[in-house]
């Protein structure tokens, strides 16, 4: 608690109304004395209560602190060991989703390249008028997406000689 400037000269004043003029130097006399008595007082206390409480706490301490010092360095490498754990699982997961992407362009590869290669024998067993749709199958090679039409065009290809040998 402060008291600024403007409230004591706000307490001289009510003090010199109620007190008067006269008593008022034999007040602040005892005022002073009961304040510099105060002061002595609680400085004594502390030093006391310094001396008899803290003096004592702080020295039970220092055994506890000692023993837990270590403790708290196995709590320091568990903590970074299970954060090194979790960026651990992390990047599983992370890696795991990257080598299934890949996986599935390979089995892609692996599929166009299987049609690429059945391609050039189906043309050959065909007879003659095989020829012309064998050159239609060669013009999707070029393009990747279109690799599934012509494994389409396939069946209808032996469906062509079939009809005309009816014929």
């Amino acid at each position: 608690m402060k008291i600024g400037f403007t409230e004591l000269i706000l307490v001289a004043i009510v003090a010199f109304v109620v007190i008067g003029p006269d008593k008022l130097p034999e007040y602040a006399r005892k005022l002073g004395k009961m304040l510099r008595e105060l002061k002595k007082y609680t400085g004594a206390a502390s030093e006391e209560i310094q001396k008899n409480v803290v003096e004592p706490l702080n020295e039970i301490q220092a055994p506890i602190k000692e023993a837990v010092a270590p403790l708290t360095d196995i709590k320091k490498d568990i903590d970074d060991s299970m954060k090194d754990v979790t960026k651990s699982f992390t990047n599983i997961g992370k890696t795991s989703k990257e080598e299934a992407k890949k996986a599935e362009e390979v089995e892609e590869v692996a599929e166009l390249e299987d049609t690429v290669e059945e391609l050039p024998e189906e043309p050959a067993k065909a007879e003659e008028p095989a020829a012309e749709p064998a050159k239609a199958e060669e013009k999707p090679e070029e393009t990747p997406a279109a690799n599934e039409a012509p494994a389409e065009a396939a069946p209808a290809e032996e469906a062509a000689p079939a009809e005309e040998a009816k014929v």
